[in-house]
């Protein structure tokens, strides 16, 4: 990259103290900032970048270093405010594709260097700033506010403010670490860092990180009338934090011990965030300044960043395809939705979309479940209506009943009853008979085709799947199954839906176990073949946990409900055949009918609160199982992970091959939402990438060669292998 940095792009003859300091006059090239000047001797620094948001882009900080310096040559100018001629956000943050094109750590160090250059500056103006935000502020943006002497924001929902870089592998690097902790109280600052929260600005308010919220009509007048205040010496000031060394020396000791136990090494940012929060409160501003910028430096180098950086933008581009389709369904607003089975799945699918203001009307099993379920949701309401301080947010009616008639005027209605294909076909067809013509009819199930489902159905070009994951109000991906017959608008009435409650979703193909369960079930599968082997139990434990998987691959199996688990291999076997042979352990779990975590006891045995205990003690003596009390040897985990996680590489290129879904920025998108595949290898096709994918192909063969069933190493993999290809080579996605 040849871009020049801030510092090589303006003139040593533009700094301050120069006779040839630029004034306002003769920076009439400006395109991403301007300012404007009111007579009342307040300046407006406009921030109006192209395109829908505003970015602080390499041209931004340049444009932006020359205003300051022009505004403090200028006499006429007595205050200044900044603020968006964009009229529904501020400022979103640093240009991640500039940082995503870094050639070196020098240019990251660079960056930030000259960033913080630039807001010292903007801090030292020797006249009263004020941020006057309206929308998203975010990153760099509330790096930018955080310089100011006031932050006004407005009550618009859109208006939310944070620091959302460690969430991305980073830290802020323009001076958040250091002026956040001088501004509210370090704790507070610490948690808001290391959480990436974003906050909408009442919250913000209560925090001390903007000090007033107006109505947005109202902003500019607000801020104007606060900054002349400043200038003549009547704004409020704040009193400053005085905080307990001791107390503080304690925190930062506390959150470092139990940042490194919980990720395990596997995300530097944190304890970088840590660490130069810890130096905000114990040296100067510069000497935190300098740590911060170096620790920016390191991390945008590391390769932990730009997996998380990519799924970023994978999921942002998700969301906003999502979004596009959705606009096609303009006059077909789902005002109420029709549930069919009272169970968890069905309830939490109500509850969300309750929660996102649509009516939800749901059929029970009997009336007695009817008016059992709605006894229940008459007490949440009364709770919710004697607790406004809960942040409960409001929400539309649940109606029960256990007559199918009350699905008549629904604008979808979602099948969401246990795993029976004969059950939910029935029930399908007969709600077809009752419903309007352009009701959308879908099933919610983890396995079963579409194509089966749909038989009975006299237009099935209305019905499509969709797939939500427990617990539904945390999983973001739903996968969206359409079979040949689904109509444009069934999908895109489906993908609004999504849309509306928030969801991530991703298209997939209408085959058994569509994308995630199929390969999630490799996964566990394969685990169950190595305790059948004689693998120690809490060595493939442990194993995955140091992959870093968000839990052991048995534990999952609990957590999922052993039944399911077995009922989604059976039909994988049915399907694909041989490579999908259950193990023995879930043949013998299976006829021993434990049901996991819902029951309290399957691999583990789990209270009524939904603790794991110790390994279920009748499990163990069924499966034959070993317990080693010596530790795995770093090439034990090795060969475990490996079995792991490659499996699951060659199954996604099999899913990939048959068009289960059609890129690989999708599939990585989908295992790390939905099942927490870590998001810092960038899912499982850039793992593979990174593997080598020659290198990925000799494990597979040793691994398949030395056990059973008989596999074969997929089509793609082979050619792969023999090309040189890789996943995301030359930015094929």
């Amino acid at each position: 990259m040849n871009k020049p940095t801030t510092e090589q792009a303006i003139d040593a003859s533009q700094k301050e103290g120069s006779a040839e300091t630029p004034t306002l006059l003769t920076l009439k090239h400006q395109r991403d900032l301007k300012i404007e000047k009111l007579p009342s001797g307040v300046a407006f620094l406009w921030f109006d970048c192209a395109g829908k948001v505003n970015v602080l882009g390499n041209s931004a900080m340049v444009e932006l270093r020359e205003l300051i310096q022009a505004i403090k040559g200028d006499d006429e100018i007595k205050a200044v405010i900044i603020a968006s001629k964009k009229p529904d956000t501020f400022v979103s943050g640093a240009d991640l594709h500039e940082i995503m094109s870094f050639e070196s750590k020098e240019q990251a160090h660079q960056l930030s260097q000259d960033g913080q250059f630039v807001f010292n500056q903007l801090e030292n103006l020797g006249k009263p700033t004020v941020a006057a935000i309206n929308g998203p502020c975010l990153g760099g943006g509330l790096e930018v506010a955080l310089c100011t002497n006031y932050r006004i924001a407005t009550n618009s929902p859109l208006t939310v403010l944070g620091l959302p870089e460690v969430r991305l592998g980073l830290i802020p690097g323009l001076g958040g670490t250091q002026r956040l902790p001088r501004l509210i109280p370090v704790k507070v600052a610490l948690e808001y860092i290391l959480n990436s929260d974003i906050v909408s600005a009442e919250r913000a308010l209560e925090l001390g990180i903007v000090d007033k919220i107006v109505d947005a009509n109202i902003l500019y007048e607000e801020a104007e009338f606060v900054a002349l205040a400043i200038l003549g010496g009547k704004a409020p000031v704040r009193a400053a934090n005085v905080e307990d060394p001791e107390k503080l020396k304690k925190l930062f000791a506390t959150m470092t011990r139990s940042i490194k136990i919980r990720l395990k090494g596997n995300y530097p940012a944190p304890v970088k965030a840590i660490e130069a929060v810890h130096l905000a409160t114990s040296a100067t501003l510069a000497e935190g300044l300098a740590f911060e910028a170096k620790s920016f430096a390191d991390l945008a180098s590391d390769k932990s960043s730009s997996n998380l950086i990519q799924l970023f933008f994978s999921q942002d581009f998700t969301i906003r395809s999502a979004a596009r389709t959705a606009e096609k369904t303009a006059g077909k607003e789902l005002k109420t939705i029709g549930i069919i089975g009272s169970g968890i799945m069905g309830m939490d699918i109500a509850k969300i979309a309750s929660t996102h203001g649509i009516n939800v009307m749901v059929k029970t099993s009997s009336e007695a479940r009817a008016r059992q379920m709605t006894e229940t949701h008459l007490a949440f309401e009364e709770h919710h209506r004697l607790a406004p301080s809960n942040h409960l947010p409001e929400h539309a009616d649940i109606t029960f009943s256990h007559e199918l008639s009350i699905l008549s005027a629904c604008d979808m209605v979602i099948e969401a009853v246990p795993e029976d294909s004969k059950l939910k076909q029935k029930l399908l067809a007969e709600v077809e008979s009752l419903v309007s013509d352009d009701c959308v009819l879908v099933t919610n199930t983890s396995a079963i085709e579409l194509i089966e489902l749909g038989q009975e159905l006299k237009k099935p070009e209305r019905f499509v799947g969709l797939h939500f994951f427990y617990p539904v109000d945390k999983m973001p991906l739903v996968e969206v199954i359409s079979h040949p017959s689904t109509n444009a608008v069934t999908n895109a009435r489906a993908i609004a839906l999504l849309t509306k409650l928030g969801k991530v979703p991703i298209s997939v193909k209408d085959s058994v176990g569509f994308l995630v369960n199929r390969l999630l079930t490799t996964h566990l599968m394969e685990a169950s073949r190595m305790l059948d082997e004689g693998y120690p139990f809490n060595w493939i434990e442990d194993a995955a946990l140091q992959f870093g998987l968000p839990m052991g691959p048995f534990t999952l199996v609990d957590e999922l409900g052993l039944p399911l688990c077995i009922s989604v291999a059976n039909k994988l076997h049915a399907a694909f055949g041989e490579r999908f042979t259950p193990p023995e352990v879930m043949q013998i779990t299976a006829a021993a009918g434990f049901k996991g975590k819902a029951d309290g006891a399957g691999c583990y045995h789990w209270d009524e609160s939904g603790k794991k205990l110790e390994i279920n003690p009748e499990f163990s003596a069924i499966s034959k199982m070993k317990i080693s009390e010596a530790k795995a040897s770093p090439e034990q985990i090795i060969e475990i992970q490996n079995r792991l996680v490659l499996v699951i590489v060659d199954e996604a290129a099999r899913c990939l091959e048959e068009k289960v879904v059609r890129k690989p920025r999708e599939l990585d998108l989908a295992l790390v939402v939905g099942t927490g595949f870590p998001p810092f290898r960038g899912g499982v096709l850039r793992y593979a990438d990174s593997f080598g994918i020659s290198n990925l192909v000799e494990t597979l063969r040793q691994i398949y060669g030395t056990t059973k069933p008989k596999r074969e190493i997929s089509n793609l993999l082979t050619s792969m292998s023999q090309t040189g290809r890789r996943f995301y080579s030359s930015g094929a996605e």
